[in-house]
């Protein structure tokens, strides 16, 4: 059996949102379907039309993904027909979480032989205001497109601001290569590496505001940045240097602002920082993996055997744990430590070098991970290993932590954390693409990527969605809807204060409150509430941002992290390896 590359999408997802969760427990897990909603056939006549009205006469099927907005109120679909040679077609749609409303972001109909232009991974900004598309001629340029899922509205990132696909088309070696984009945990600003011409490649670090605009040059050396990645808390940023001069080398943090710079170390690749941005992970050249303080002190050796192309890393829940792996040729060790890194133990090894990313429970008290295609279940502690099922494609912990969904010999189930209880969801799945943030329904593709489908489960509301609109003079304007349509009479609160109820159009005007942070929340009888932060900057505009702690669920008591903790590449990130793998082709056929 092949070894199985993992690559995760730096995505980075912090929800704040009130969520209902199952009245499940390992020895009573109750789950119900409430519908099958299938995503490729309401998405089919559009990309039909597309094709015809292309002109390519394309006949191969086209291969179709998806990602839930962070409100899981939404759901962003791309669907493509992909060639090593010749013309490629591309589209990215919007729709409701439960399938309406469908609408086309983005496409690309006027693809010729000479400019194929590629509409590839996307990635929703934390706030949920933006979506994020990686988009490339081979061989020409890589850049990132920003949208507006409200709107049509697309711009290129970086000094360009071209806002249509034929004209980017036209003018994209005006275009900066760009990779490696990465929002901060308010969704304000995003990370990305560019640069325009030089051969080879020398990629400095740039800081761009929500539009993709350039704010700052971050980085202007000799050297090429090869990765970066945001603190928790936004206000530091790590990278990793490589190249001439050698004292440019290495890891390095700066402000945010670009202020301070410190080298770390004169040889490291950045892997994460720490829950608590006391910590920065790295590996060397020798694949030896360590962590150390921020002040450059205290470092600590985990692994001799790191590599960043197969190996996992994550933290618990919590915070407080974490769980890496180090594959070979002989054999599989998945470890536990702190999260400085120190008191590393083994927790499971066996032969083999093929393994499914392993991964924690939300609730912590649980491990999951496949050794060959049998996923099994574990405590921390390394007791009660249970084996789950066998024959896997995938599997995805539910939000809540009470079950696991996995997909078996082409069925889609969910079962306890010991796998005592099993129950059958769907038929014809093959990859879970993700639950919703609030549990309420999974997404699934099926064999090749040729289909979607959602699964709704029974006993949730669907979701409010809060939006942060133009503020205009001193007043500040809010916007309720579920699945697009606007929400009457929903209560809203600033920090716990009533600030009143939407009219009939979903709509709540009210006095912006003085410079600072703030918690709206939205409720009405029947939905699902919801909660977002709102800063108030000292121009008296108003900006939404997701809160830095989200609020736990109520019955784990545990405060969770606030963004995806796969640092690395992961098993969660089979369809994004699928789209790289051909891109790496057709490339190399070139």
């Amino acid at each position: 059996m092949p070894r199985i590359l993992k690559i995760n999408l730096l995505l980075i997802l912090l929800i704040l949102s009130i969520s209902t969760g199952l009245a499940a427990s390992p020895e009573n897990l109750s789950v119900s379907v409430e519908k099958i909603t299938s995503i490729s056939q309401i998405v089919k006549p559009y990309f039909d039309n597309l094709v015809v009205s292309s002109g390519t006469n394309l006949k191969e099927r086209p291969v179709i993904g998806g990602s839930w907005s962070p409100d899981g109120s939404r759901l962003e679909v791309g669907e493509s027909i992909n060639r090593q040679r010749g013309v490629t077609l591309h589209a990215t749609y919007i729709l409701n979480a439960d399938g309406s409303g469908i609408r086309e972001l983005a496409s690309t109909p006027n693809n010729t032989n000479e400019g194929s232009l590629t509409l590839g991974m996307t990635s929703w900004s934390p706030d949920g205001n933006r979506i994020v598309i990686f988009s490339n001629i081979f061989n020409v340029r890589d850049f990132y497109i920003f949208a507006d899922p409200d709107k049509t509205l697309i711009k290129t990132a970086g000094k360009c601001n071209y806002t249509t696909v034929d004209e980017i088309r036209k003018n994209i070696l005006d275009i900066e290569w760009q990779n490696n984009l990465m929002w901060n945990p308010e969704g304000t600003k995003a990370l990305a590496l560019m640069d325009q011409d030089t051969i080879p490649l020398n990629y400095q670090l740039y800081l761009l505001d929500s539009n993709g605009l350039i704010l700052q040059q971050l980085t202007d050396v000799s050297n090429n940045v090869g990765f970066a990645l945001w603190s928790y808390d936004g206000k530091k940023i790590a990278y990793s240097a490589t190249g001439q001069p050698e004292n440019e080398n290495g890891l390095w943090t700066v402000n945010e602002n670009g202020t301070v710079r410190k080298r770390l170390n004169d040889n490291g690749i950045l892997v994460a920082w720490s829950p608590d941005d006391s910590r920065i992970f790295y590996f060397d050249e020798n694949s030896s993996l360590y962590s150390i303080k921020v002040d450059g002190t205290d470092r600590v050796q985990l692994s001799k055997e790191f590599s960043p192309s197969e190996d996992v890393f994550e933290f618990s829940q919590d915070g407080k744990k974490l769980i890496f792996s180090a594959i070979n040729s002989d054999k599989v060790t998945i470890y536990i430590a702190e999260s400085t890194g120190k008191n590393v133990k083994a927790l499971q090894e066996f032969p083999g070098y093929i393994i499914f990313k392993p991964s924690w429970s939300p609730k912590g008290d649980k491990i999951a991970f496949t050794q060959d295609d049998d996923l099994y279940t574990i405590n921390p502690d390394g007791s009660e290993k249970s084996l789950i099922a066998s024959a896997i494609t995938d599997y995805e912990w539910h939000p809540s932590g009470e079950f696991i969904s996995f997909v078996s010999s082409g069925s889609v189930f969910a079962a306890s954390p010991d796998g005592s209880t099993k129950i059958k969801l769907a038929e014809d799945g093959r990859f879970l693409e993700g639950w919703s943030p609030d549990g309420s329904r999974l997404l699934v593709s099926q064999y090749g990527f040729t289909g979607l489908f959602i699964i709704k489960l029974e006993g949730y509301e669907d979701p409010l969605s809060i939006d942060f609109l133009t503020p205009v003079e001193e007043n500040c304007q809010l916007r309720i809807r579920c699945m697009s349509e606007p929400i009457a009479d929903a209560l809203l609160t600033l920090n716990g204060k009533e600030i009143g109820l939407t009219n009939s159009s979903g709509f709540l005007n009210y006095s912006c409150p003085d410079e600072g942070r703030y918690v709206i929340n939205a409720s009405k009888t029947g939905h699902r509430s919801a909660s977002k932060v709102l800063v108030v900057q000292e121009n008296s505009s108003a900006s939404p941002v997701k809160s830095a702690v989200p609020e736990p669920s109520s019955d784990s008591g545990n405060k969770n992290l606030t963004r995806s903790e796969t640092q690395i590449p992961g098993f969660r990130g089979i369809t994004t390896f699928l789209i790289l793998a051909f891109f790496v082709i057709r490339r190399s056929s070139l």
